[in-house]
Protein backbone atom coordinates (compact mmCIF):
# COMPACT_ATOMS: atom_id res chain seq x y z
CA UNK A 1 0.00 0.00 0.00
CA UNK A 2 1.03 3.66 -0.78
CA UNK A 3 2.35 5.07 2.40
CA UNK A 4 0.14 8.02 2.04
CA UNK A 5 -3.04 6.05 1.62
CA UNK A 6 -2.05 4.15 4.53
CA UNK A 7 -1.43 7.72 6.69
CA UNK A 8 -5.01 8.47 5.28
CA UNK A 9 -6.53 5.09 6.27
CA UNK A 10 -5.23 5.29 9.52
CA UNK A 11 -6.25 8.61 10.25
CA UNK A 12 -9.84 7.92 9.35
CA UNK A 13 -9.94 4.59 11.21
CA UNK A 14 -9.76 6.78 13.87
CA UNK A 15 -5.69 5.88 15.33
CA UNK A 16 -4.99 8.65 18.02
CA UNK A 17 -1.00 8.33 18.23
CA UNK A 18 0.77 7.81 14.93
CA UNK A 19 4.61 8.02 15.01
CA UNK A 20 6.43 8.73 11.20
CA UNK A 21 10.14 8.24 10.79
CA UNK A 22 11.43 10.28 8.53
CA UNK A 23 13.92 13.40 8.05
CA UNK A 24 11.77 14.90 5.07
CA UNK A 25 9.08 17.22 6.79
CA UNK A 26 8.61 18.47 3.48
CA UNK A 27 7.23 15.52 2.14
CA UNK A 28 5.32 14.93 5.72
CA UNK A 29 3.46 18.04 5.39
CA UNK A 30 2.25 17.74 1.91
CA UNK A 31 0.86 14.03 2.49
CA UNK A 32 -0.80 15.79 5.46
CA UNK A 33 -2.07 18.42 3.93
CA UNK A 34 -3.52 16.06 0.94
CA UNK A 35 -5.25 14.21 3.66
CA UNK A 36 -6.61 17.02 5.61
CA UNK A 37 -7.98 18.67 2.60
CA UNK A 38 -9.75 15.03 1.98
CA UNK A 39 -11.14 14.58 5.54
CA UNK A 40 -11.43 18.48 6.42
CA UNK A 41 -9.87 18.87 9.26
CA UNK A 42 -7.24 21.78 9.83
CA UNK A 43 -3.90 20.61 10.80
CA UNK A 44 -1.32 22.29 12.97
CA UNK A 45 2.68 21.64 13.90
CA UNK A 46 4.31 22.01 16.87
CA UNK A 47 8.24 22.26 17.69
CA UNK A 48 9.76 23.78 20.52
CA UNK A 49 11.70 26.19 18.91
CA UNK A 50 8.49 27.50 16.73
CA UNK A 51 5.86 26.45 19.28
CA UNK A 52 2.17 26.05 17.80
CA UNK A 53 1.15 26.66 14.16
CA UNK A 54 -1.21 25.90 11.63
CA UNK A 55 -1.44 25.60 8.27
CA UNK A 56 -3.18 28.30 6.25
CA UNK A 57 -4.82 26.91 3.05
CA UNK A 58 -5.53 30.19 1.57
CA UNK A 59 -2.80 31.88 2.42
CA UNK A 60 -0.66 28.62 1.56
CA UNK A 61 1.57 29.47 4.55
CA UNK A 62 2.00 28.74 8.49
CA UNK A 63 0.53 31.19 10.88
CA UNK A 64 1.37 31.13 15.04
CA UNK A 65 -1.46 29.96 17.02
CA UNK A 66 -2.14 32.93 19.11
CA UNK A 67 -2.73 31.31 22.39
CA UNK A 68 -2.05 29.76 25.26
CA UNK A 69 -1.68 25.94 25.20
CA UNK A 70 -3.41 25.11 28.44
CA UNK A 71 -6.51 23.52 29.57
CA UNK A 72 -8.47 26.78 29.27
CA UNK A 73 -7.57 27.15 25.83
CA UNK A 74 -9.72 26.08 22.88
CA UNK A 75 -11.62 27.64 20.19
CA UNK A 76 -14.98 28.32 20.16
CA UNK A 77 -18.25 27.21 18.37
CA UNK A 78 -17.05 29.74 15.07
CA UNK A 79 -13.28 27.34 15.66
CA UNK A 80 -11.67 30.75 16.47
CA UNK A 81 -8.93 30.46 19.09
CA UNK A 82 -9.71 31.61 22.59
CA UNK A 83 -7.54 33.25 25.46
CA UNK A 84 -4.33 35.21 23.62
CA UNK A 85 -0.20 35.09 23.99
CA UNK A 86 1.05 31.45 23.05
CA UNK A 87 2.37 30.88 19.80
CA UNK A 88 5.02 30.86 22.84
CA UNK A 89 4.17 27.58 24.40
CA UNK A 90 6.98 25.14 24.43
CA UNK A 91 6.29 23.23 27.20
CA UNK A 92 5.73 19.20 25.75
CA UNK A 93 2.98 18.93 28.58
CA UNK A 94 1.31 22.06 28.06
CA UNK A 95 0.84 21.34 23.90
CA UNK A 96 0.09 17.91 25.06
CA UNK A 97 -2.85 19.52 27.32
CA UNK A 98 -4.05 21.54 24.71
CA UNK A 99 -4.41 18.21 22.25
CA UNK A 100 -6.19 16.68 24.81
CA UNK A 101 -8.70 19.53 25.81
CA UNK A 102 -9.35 20.58 22.19
CA UNK A 103 -13.42 19.89 21.39
CA UNK A 104 -12.50 20.06 17.53
CA UNK A 105 -11.32 18.16 15.30
CA UNK A 106 -7.27 18.24 14.20
CA UNK A 107 -4.45 16.79 13.09
CA UNK A 108 -0.83 17.76 14.76
CA UNK A 109 2.02 17.32 14.04
CA UNK A 110 4.45 16.94 17.16
CA UNK A 111 8.10 17.47 15.24
CA UNK A 112 11.15 15.96 17.00
CA UNK A 113 9.17 14.69 20.62
CA UNK A 114 11.36 12.01 20.72
CA UNK A 115 13.47 13.99 22.87
CA UNK A 116 10.94 14.82 25.52
CA UNK A 117 9.37 11.28 25.40
CA UNK A 118 12.81 9.53 27.96
CA UNK A 119 12.50 7.43 30.83
CA UNK A 120 12.94 10.72 33.23
CA UNK A 121 9.95 12.61 31.72
CA UNK A 122 7.51 10.10 32.60
CA UNK A 123 4.56 12.96 32.72
CA UNK A 124 4.85 13.11 29.12
CA UNK A 125 4.57 9.40 28.46
CA UNK A 126 2.30 9.70 30.75
CA UNK A 127 0.13 12.49 28.89
CA UNK A 128 0.53 10.66 25.63
CA UNK A 129 -1.09 7.59 26.71
CA UNK A 130 -4.08 9.73 27.58
CA UNK A 131 -4.76 10.86 24.58
CA UNK A 132 -5.75 7.03 23.36
CA UNK A 133 -8.10 7.58 25.87
CA UNK A 134 -10.19 10.36 24.13
CA UNK A 135 -13.54 9.59 22.81
CA UNK A 136 -13.22 7.35 19.49
CA UNK A 137 -15.53 10.63 17.68
CA UNK A 138 -13.36 12.95 18.26
CA UNK A 139 -11.60 12.85 15.40
CA UNK A 140 -8.66 13.89 16.53
CA UNK A 141 -4.86 12.59 15.38
CA UNK A 142 -1.48 13.16 17.34
CA UNK A 143 1.52 12.81 14.46
CA UNK A 144 4.81 11.88 16.21
CA UNK A 145 7.56 13.09 12.98
CA UNK A 146 10.99 11.50 14.10
CA UNK A 147 14.40 11.56 12.51
CA UNK A 148 14.47 7.76 14.14
CA UNK A 149 12.32 5.22 15.66
CA UNK A 150 11.50 6.02 19.30
CA UNK A 151 8.69 4.39 20.84
CA UNK A 152 9.19 4.16 24.80
CA UNK A 153 8.16 0.73 26.21
CA UNK A 154 4.84 2.60 27.60
CA UNK A 155 3.40 3.19 24.40
CA UNK A 156 4.26 -0.28 22.37
CA UNK A 157 0.98 -1.58 21.97
CA UNK A 158 -0.63 2.05 22.37
CA UNK A 159 0.83 3.86 18.63
CA UNK A 160 1.78 3.01 15.17
CA UNK A 161 4.82 3.25 13.40
CA UNK A 162 5.42 4.09 9.98
CA UNK A 163 8.88 4.11 8.05
CA UNK A 164 8.30 6.37 5.26
CA UNK A 165 10.46 5.32 2.43
CA UNK A 166 13.03 7.67 0.66
CA UNK A 167 12.05 9.48 -2.67
CA UNK A 168 10.69 7.44 -6.09
CA UNK A 169 11.74 8.78 -9.30
CA UNK A 170 8.74 10.85 -9.24
CA UNK A 171 9.20 12.34 -6.07
CA UNK A 172 12.73 12.90 -7.29
CA UNK A 173 11.65 15.02 -10.45
CA UNK A 174 9.64 17.35 -8.68
CA UNK A 175 12.72 18.39 -6.56
CA UNK A 176 14.69 18.21 -9.98
CA UNK A 177 12.32 20.80 -11.74
CA UNK A 178 12.28 23.40 -8.38
CA UNK A 179 15.76 23.27 -8.65
CA UNK A 180 15.60 23.82 -12.39
CA UNK A 181 13.38 26.51 -11.81
CA UNK A 182 15.43 28.60 -8.71
CA UNK A 183 18.48 28.58 -10.98
CA UNK A 184 17.07 29.87 -14.24
CA UNK A 185 18.61 27.23 -16.58
CA UNK A 186 18.12 27.42 -20.43
CA UNK A 187 17.36 24.65 -22.22
CA UNK A 188 20.27 23.74 -23.59
CA UNK A 189 21.63 23.47 -19.67
CA UNK A 190 19.65 20.45 -18.94
CA UNK A 191 18.59 17.29 -19.84
CA UNK A 192 15.01 15.95 -18.38
CA UNK A 193 16.52 12.52 -18.46
CA UNK A 194 15.62 9.50 -16.16
CA UNK A 195 19.51 8.42 -15.60
CA UNK A 196 19.73 11.43 -14.08
CA UNK A 197 16.87 10.89 -11.52
CA UNK A 198 18.86 6.86 -11.10
CA UNK A 199 21.72 8.42 -9.88
CA UNK A 200 19.88 10.65 -7.11
CA UNK A 201 18.15 7.60 -6.00
CA UNK A 202 18.74 6.75 -2.21
CA UNK A 203 18.88 10.37 -1.60
CA UNK A 204 16.44 11.97 0.77
CA UNK A 205 14.66 15.30 -0.63
CA UNK A 206 17.17 17.57 0.90
CA UNK A 207 20.23 15.84 -0.10
CA UNK A 208 19.12 15.35 -3.71
CA UNK A 209 18.54 19.07 -3.66
CA UNK A 210 22.06 20.03 -2.92
CA UNK A 211 23.55 17.31 -5.16
CA UNK A 212 21.57 18.95 -8.07
CA UNK A 213 22.39 22.32 -7.03
CA UNK A 214 26.02 21.84 -6.34
CA UNK A 215 26.36 20.09 -10.23
CA UNK A 216 24.66 23.25 -11.69
CA UNK A 217 26.83 25.92 -9.32
CA UNK A 218 30.12 23.58 -10.33
CA UNK A 219 28.94 23.36 -13.95
CA UNK A 220 26.48 25.46 -14.63
CA UNK A 221 24.12 23.10 -16.11
CA UNK A 222 22.46 19.86 -15.27
CA UNK A 223 22.74 17.33 -18.13
CA UNK A 224 24.08 13.78 -18.60
CA UNK A 225 27.45 14.88 -17.97
CA UNK A 226 27.16 16.07 -14.43
CA UNK A 227 25.55 12.51 -13.41
CA UNK A 228 29.06 11.69 -12.40
CA UNK A 229 29.19 14.57 -9.88
CA UNK A 230 25.46 13.66 -8.27
CA UNK A 231 27.23 9.86 -7.51
CA UNK A 232 29.61 11.32 -6.07
CA UNK A 233 27.65 13.62 -3.87
CA UNK A 234 25.78 10.34 -3.09
CA UNK A 235 28.94 8.00 -2.46
CA UNK A 236 29.57 11.07 0.19
CA UNK A 237 26.56 10.93 2.01
CA UNK A 238 26.09 7.20 2.18
CA UNK A 239 29.46 6.63 3.37
CA UNK A 240 28.90 9.44 6.12
CA UNK A 241 25.76 7.51 6.96
CA UNK A 242 28.11 4.84 8.68
CA UNK A 243 26.38 1.66 7.57
CA UNK A 244 26.94 1.38 3.95
CA UNK A 245 29.57 1.94 1.54
CA UNK A 246 29.48 2.86 -2.16
CA UNK A 247 31.70 0.60 -4.38
CA UNK A 248 33.20 0.93 -8.05
CA UNK A 249 34.35 -2.68 -8.80
CA UNK A 250 36.81 -3.25 -11.25
CA UNK A 251 36.96 -6.87 -12.03
CA UNK A 252 34.32 -8.87 -13.58
CA UNK A 253 33.46 -12.49 -12.82
CA UNK A 254 36.17 -13.43 -16.02
CA UNK A 255 39.34 -12.54 -13.59
CA UNK A 256 37.83 -14.83 -10.59
CA UNK A 257 39.95 -18.30 -11.22
CA UNK A 258 38.23 -21.55 -10.74
CA UNK A 259 34.29 -21.19 -9.28
CA UNK A 260 32.47 -22.69 -12.42
CA UNK A 261 29.57 -23.52 -10.74
CA UNK A 262 29.19 -20.44 -9.04
CA UNK A 263 29.78 -18.32 -11.94
CA UNK A 264 27.41 -20.54 -13.97
CA UNK A 265 24.42 -20.17 -11.10
CA UNK A 266 25.34 -16.14 -11.67
CA UNK A 267 24.62 -16.32 -15.04
CA UNK A 268 21.49 -17.78 -15.26
CA UNK A 269 20.52 -15.43 -12.30
CA UNK A 270 22.08 -12.49 -14.37
CA UNK A 271 18.93 -12.88 -16.58
CA UNK A 272 16.32 -13.14 -13.74
CA UNK A 273 16.41 -9.33 -13.70
CA UNK A 274 14.93 -8.73 -16.95
CA UNK A 275 11.47 -7.50 -17.78
CA UNK A 276 11.01 -10.48 -20.22
CA UNK A 277 12.05 -13.12 -16.79
CA UNK A 278 9.41 -10.96 -15.06
CA UNK A 279 6.77 -11.77 -18.18
CA UNK A 280 7.71 -15.26 -17.62
CA UNK A 281 7.08 -15.71 -14.08
CA UNK A 282 10.37 -15.45 -12.72
CA UNK A 283 10.79 -14.65 -9.28
CA UNK A 284 13.78 -12.07 -8.35
CA UNK A 285 16.62 -13.47 -7.04
CA UNK A 286 17.01 -12.87 -3.46
CA UNK A 287 20.58 -13.47 -2.47
CA UNK A 288 23.48 -16.22 -2.08
CA UNK A 289 25.77 -17.07 0.62
CA UNK A 290 29.09 -17.81 -0.42
CA UNK A 291 30.97 -19.83 2.59
CA UNK A 292 34.32 -20.81 2.63
CA UNK A 293 38.17 -20.63 3.26
CA UNK A 294 39.40 -17.27 3.90
CA UNK A 295 41.60 -15.98 0.43
CA UNK A 296 39.62 -17.64 -1.36
CA UNK A 297 37.59 -15.68 -3.42
CA UNK A 298 34.57 -14.88 -1.73
CA UNK A 299 34.70 -11.29 -1.27
CA UNK A 300 35.87 -10.74 -4.60
CA UNK A 301 33.37 -12.56 -6.33
CA UNK A 302 30.82 -10.27 -4.31
CA UNK A 303 32.45 -7.69 -6.29
CA UNK A 304 32.63 -8.97 -9.57
CA UNK A 305 28.88 -9.78 -9.61
CA UNK A 306 27.96 -6.04 -9.26
CA UNK A 307 30.01 -5.64 -11.90
CA UNK A 308 29.18 -8.30 -14.35
CA UNK A 309 25.31 -7.46 -13.88
CA UNK A 310 25.68 -3.34 -14.04
CA UNK A 311 24.29 -3.02 -10.95
CA UNK A 312 25.38 -0.78 -8.06
CA UNK A 313 27.48 -2.16 -5.34
CA UNK A 314 26.54 -1.27 -1.49
CA UNK A 315 28.83 -3.09 0.93
CA UNK A 316 27.02 -3.29 4.09
CA UNK A 317 29.10 -3.15 7.36
CA UNK A 318 27.01 -4.64 9.87
CA UNK A 319 29.38 -3.96 12.69
CA UNK A 320 28.62 -0.18 12.38
CA UNK A 321 24.88 -0.71 12.71
CA UNK A 322 25.27 -1.21 16.60
CA UNK A 323 25.09 1.97 18.46
CA UNK A 324 24.83 2.93 22.17
CA UNK A 325 21.18 5.05 22.30
CA UNK A 326 17.87 3.26 22.91
CA UNK A 327 16.32 2.39 19.33
CA UNK A 328 19.65 3.51 17.53
CA UNK A 329 20.73 0.16 16.36
CA UNK A 330 17.12 -0.71 14.89
CA UNK A 331 17.15 2.23 13.10
CA UNK A 332 20.31 2.46 11.44
CA UNK A 333 19.41 -0.91 9.90
CA UNK A 334 16.35 -0.05 9.13
CA UNK A 335 17.88 3.17 7.03
CA UNK A 336 20.61 0.86 5.61
CA UNK A 337 18.16 -1.35 4.06
CA UNK A 338 15.79 1.26 3.05
CA UNK A 339 18.38 2.56 1.24
CA UNK A 340 19.07 -0.48 -0.98
CA UNK A 341 15.42 -0.74 -1.76
CA UNK A 342 15.47 2.88 -2.88
CA UNK A 343 18.54 2.24 -5.19
CA UNK A 344 17.69 -0.94 -6.56
CA UNK A 345 18.41 -2.81 -8.08
CA UNK A 346 21.88 -3.28 -6.51
CA UNK A 347 24.12 -6.06 -4.98
CA UNK A 348 23.83 -5.56 -1.32
CA UNK A 349 27.81 -7.24 0.02
CA UNK A 350 27.79 -8.40 3.68
CA UNK A 351 31.23 -9.31 4.38
CA UNK A 352 31.71 -11.85 7.23
CA UNK A 353 28.20 -11.58 7.84
CA UNK A 354 28.99 -14.30 10.78
CA UNK A 355 31.22 -11.50 12.99
CA UNK A 356 27.95 -8.93 12.66
CA UNK A 357 25.21 -11.15 14.58
CA UNK A 358 28.12 -13.12 16.52
CA UNK A 359 26.63 -12.24 19.66
CA UNK A 360 23.03 -13.54 18.51
CA UNK A 361 22.67 -16.20 21.26
CA UNK A 362 23.58 -14.54 24.49
CA UNK A 363 21.82 -10.68 23.10
CA UNK A 364 19.01 -11.00 26.09
CA UNK A 365 22.10 -11.04 28.75
CA UNK A 366 24.23 -8.81 27.20
CA UNK A 367 22.79 -6.22 25.37
CA UNK A 368 19.02 -6.60 25.95
CA UNK A 369 17.98 -8.41 23.21
CA UNK A 370 19.35 -5.48 20.54
CA UNK A 371 21.64 -8.09 18.14
CA UNK A 372 18.46 -10.69 18.57
CA UNK A 373 16.06 -7.11 17.47
CA UNK A 374 18.43 -6.11 14.58
CA UNK A 375 18.90 -10.09 13.46
CA UNK A 376 14.67 -10.61 12.95
CA UNK A 377 14.25 -6.87 11.43
CA UNK A 378 17.15 -8.24 8.71
CA UNK A 379 15.74 -11.76 8.58
CA UNK A 380 12.42 -10.53 8.08
CA UNK A 381 13.28 -8.44 5.40
CA UNK A 382 15.16 -11.02 3.62
CA UNK A 383 12.22 -12.93 3.72
CA UNK A 384 9.34 -10.06 2.13
CA UNK A 385 11.21 -7.63 -0.15
CA UNK A 386 10.27 -7.30 -3.31
CA UNK A 387 12.67 -5.04 -3.94
CA UNK A 388 15.74 -6.52 -6.16
CA UNK A 389 18.02 -6.20 -4.49
CA UNK A 390 20.20 -8.75 -4.28
CA UNK A 391 22.30 -9.87 -1.35
CA UNK A 392 26.05 -11.53 -1.15
CA UNK A 393 27.01 -12.73 2.06
CA UNK A 394 29.89 -14.15 2.83
CA UNK A 395 31.37 -16.29 5.84
CA UNK A 396 34.30 -18.00 6.93
CA UNK A 397 33.03 -19.29 10.59
CA UNK A 398 29.93 -21.57 10.28
CA UNK A 399 29.80 -21.94 13.62
CA UNK A 400 28.83 -18.32 14.57
CA UNK A 401 26.29 -18.29 11.78
CA UNK A 402 22.38 -18.14 12.81
CA UNK A 403 20.59 -21.45 12.08
CA UNK A 404 17.25 -18.55 10.47
CA UNK A 405 20.22 -17.13 8.14
CA UNK A 406 20.16 -20.72 6.05
CA UNK A 407 16.69 -21.40 5.54
CA UNK A 408 15.55 -21.18 2.24
CA UNK A 409 13.60 -18.71 1.05
CA UNK A 410 15.76 -15.56 2.19
CA UNK A 411 18.54 -16.54 -0.01
CA UNK A 412 18.12 -18.38 -3.17
CA UNK A 413 21.96 -20.86 -2.52
CA UNK A 414 24.95 -21.24 -0.35
CA UNK A 415 27.45 -22.27 -2.05
CA UNK A 416 31.34 -23.39 -0.43
CA UNK A 417 34.22 -21.40 -1.56
CA UNK A 418 37.10 -24.22 -0.97
CA UNK A 419 40.56 -23.79 -1.80
CA UNK A 420 41.67 -24.00 -5.51
CA UNK A 421 42.74 -26.96 -7.39
CA UNK A 422 45.43 -27.51 -9.76
CA UNK A 423 43.51 -26.11 -13.08
CA UNK A 424 41.98 -23.76 -10.92
CA UNK A 425 45.14 -22.67 -9.81
CA UNK A 426 46.74 -22.01 -12.95
CA UNK A 427 44.03 -19.61 -13.84
CA UNK A 428 44.71 -17.87 -10.77
CA UNK A 429 48.23 -17.53 -11.77
CA UNK A 430 47.75 -16.56 -15.48
CA UNK A 431 45.24 -13.27 -14.10
CA UNK A 432 47.38 -12.24 -11.43
CA UNK A 433 50.88 -12.54 -13.76
CA UNK A 434 48.42 -10.66 -16.96
CA UNK A 435 47.23 -7.73 -14.17
CA UNK A 436 51.39 -7.20 -13.53
CA UNK A 437 51.10 -6.51 -17.70
CA UNK A 438 53.37 -9.77 -18.56
CA UNK A 439 52.74 -12.60 -20.53
CA UNK A 440 51.29 -15.20 -18.32
CA UNK A 441 52.61 -17.72 -21.39
CA UNK A 442 55.97 -16.84 -20.10
CA UNK A 443 55.72 -18.85 -17.11
CA UNK A 444 55.85 -21.96 -16.30
CA UNK A 445 52.06 -22.32 -14.91
CA UNK A 446 52.19 -26.12 -14.90
CA UNK A 447 54.66 -26.17 -12.40
CA UNK A 448 54.03 -23.42 -10.07
CA UNK A 449 50.38 -24.85 -9.84
CA UNK A 450 51.80 -28.21 -8.97
CA UNK A 451 54.24 -26.47 -6.00
CA UNK A 452 51.59 -24.76 -5.06
CA UNK A 453 49.20 -27.41 -4.09
CA UNK A 454 46.33 -26.17 -0.61
CA UNK A 455 47.31 -22.28 -1.50
CA UNK A 456 44.57 -19.98 -1.65
CA UNK A 457 43.94 -17.59 -3.89
CA UNK A 458 45.20 -14.51 -1.96
CA UNK A 459 48.52 -16.72 -1.03
CA UNK A 460 49.37 -17.21 -5.08
CA UNK A 461 49.04 -13.54 -5.50
CA UNK A 462 50.75 -12.90 -2.59
CA UNK A 463 53.78 -14.98 -4.16
CA UNK A 464 53.64 -13.22 -7.66
CA UNK A 465 53.87 -9.85 -5.53
CA UNK A 466 56.97 -11.32 -3.94
CA UNK A 467 58.47 -12.59 -6.79
CA UNK A 468 58.45 -9.16 -8.44
CA UNK A 469 59.75 -7.29 -4.91
CA UNK A 470 62.73 -10.25 -5.26
CA UNK A 471 63.60 -9.81 -8.90
CA UNK A 472 63.08 -5.83 -8.77
CA UNK A 473 65.61 -5.48 -5.96
CA UNK A 474 68.15 -7.59 -8.19
CA UNK A 475 67.36 -4.81 -11.29
CA UNK A 476 65.74 -7.71 -13.65
CA UNK A 477 62.49 -9.14 -15.17
CA UNK A 478 61.18 -11.53 -12.60
CA UNK A 479 60.29 -15.33 -14.17
CA UNK A 480 58.69 -18.59 -12.89
CA UNK A 481 61.79 -19.84 -10.18
CA UNK A 482 61.06 -16.53 -8.70
CA UNK A 483 57.24 -17.29 -7.63
CA UNK A 484 58.72 -20.82 -7.12
CA UNK A 485 60.78 -19.56 -4.67
CA UNK A 486 58.31 -17.02 -3.31
CA UNK A 487 56.26 -20.09 -2.84
CA UNK A 488 58.54 -22.16 -0.66
CA UNK A 489 58.41 -19.01 1.80
CA UNK A 490 54.69 -18.46 2.57
CA UNK A 491 53.17 -20.81 4.77
CA UNK A 492 49.45 -21.39 3.39
CA UNK A 493 46.41 -21.19 5.66
CA UNK A 494 46.22 -24.90 5.76
CA UNK A 495 49.55 -25.51 7.65
CA UNK A 496 48.24 -23.38 10.46
CA UNK A 497 44.43 -23.91 10.28
CA UNK A 498 44.07 -27.32 8.82
CA UNK A 499 41.72 -28.64 11.63
CA UNK A 500 39.45 -25.48 10.93
CA UNK A 501 39.31 -26.12 7.13
CA UNK A 502 38.48 -29.44 7.62
CA UNK A 503 35.99 -29.18 10.13
CA UNK A 504 34.35 -26.76 7.89
CA UNK A 505 34.85 -28.91 4.32
CA UNK A 506 32.82 -31.38 5.95
CA UNK A 507 29.59 -29.56 7.04
CA UNK A 508 29.83 -27.53 3.70
CA UNK A 509 29.44 -31.24 1.91
CA UNK A 510 26.31 -31.82 3.18
CA UNK A 511 24.95 -28.61 3.45
CA UNK A 512 26.55 -26.33 0.63
CA UNK A 513 26.85 -26.39 -3.34
CA UNK A 514 30.41 -26.59 -4.02
CA UNK A 515 31.54 -23.58 -6.00
CA UNK A 516 34.32 -25.24 -7.95
CA UNK A 517 33.60 -28.67 -10.13
CA UNK A 518 37.26 -29.77 -9.31
CA UNK A 519 37.08 -33.32 -7.44
CA UNK A 520 38.07 -33.33 -3.30
CA UNK A 521 40.45 -35.65 -4.21
CA UNK A 522 42.48 -33.21 -5.85
CA UNK A 523 42.22 -30.35 -2.84
CA UNK A 524 42.83 -32.77 0.14
CA UNK A 525 45.92 -31.81 1.50
CA UNK A 526 48.32 -33.41 3.83
CA UNK A 527 47.98 -32.26 7.62
CA UNK A 528 50.67 -31.02 9.45
CA UNK A 529 52.29 -32.31 12.02
CA UNK A 530 51.23 -32.40 16.07
CA UNK A 531 54.32 -30.71 16.75
CA UNK A 532 53.54 -28.28 15.22
CA UNK A 533 52.48 -24.67 17.99
CA UNK A 534 48.90 -23.78 17.67
CA UNK A 535 46.93 -20.46 17.86
CA UNK A 536 44.94 -20.12 20.93
CA UNK A 537 41.53 -20.89 19.38
CA UNK A 538 42.62 -23.59 17.37
CA UNK A 539 43.92 -25.46 21.09
CA UNK A 540 41.37 -28.68 21.35
CA UNK A 541 40.17 -30.35 23.85
CA UNK A 542 41.97 -33.83 24.08
CA UNK A 543 39.56 -35.80 26.03
CA UNK A 544 37.65 -34.93 23.14
CA UNK A 545 39.30 -36.37 20.77
CA UNK A 546 37.94 -39.30 18.94
CA UNK A 547 39.13 -42.84 20.51
CA UNK A 548 40.40 -41.14 23.36
CA UNK A 549 39.80 -42.18 27.13
CA UNK A 550 38.66 -39.89 29.67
Amino acid sequence: MDMQKRLSTLIQSGVKIIEIVSYEWQRIHAAVNEISEETKRPWFTWNCHSGLQEWDAEKYCFDSVSQACSGEASSDDNGNWKDAGAASAKDPLEILQFFIDENKSLVLILEDFFHFMTENNHQVIRAVREINRIPSDSEKTLILLNPYSHIPRELEKEMVSLDWPLPNRDTLETIFEDVLGRHDLDNDQYDEDEAILEAALGLTVMEAEAAFAQAIVERGCLTRQEIPLIVREKERIIRQSGQLEYFHPEDDLENIGGLENLKEWLKKRGYAFSKEAKEYGLDTPRGVLLLGVQGCGKSLSAKAIAKAWQFPLLRFDLGKVFGGIVGESESNIRNALKIAQTIAPCVLWIDEIEKGFSGFQSSGRTDGGTTSRVLGTFLTWMQEKTEPVFVVATANDISQLPPELLRKGRLDEIFFVDLPGLESRKEILSIHIGKKEREPDDFDLEKLAKESKGYSGAELEEAVKEAMFQAFSDEREFATDDISKAIETIVPLVATMPETIADLRKWAKARARPASEESEDEKKVEQVGEDVPRLRQEIRNPFMAKGAKS
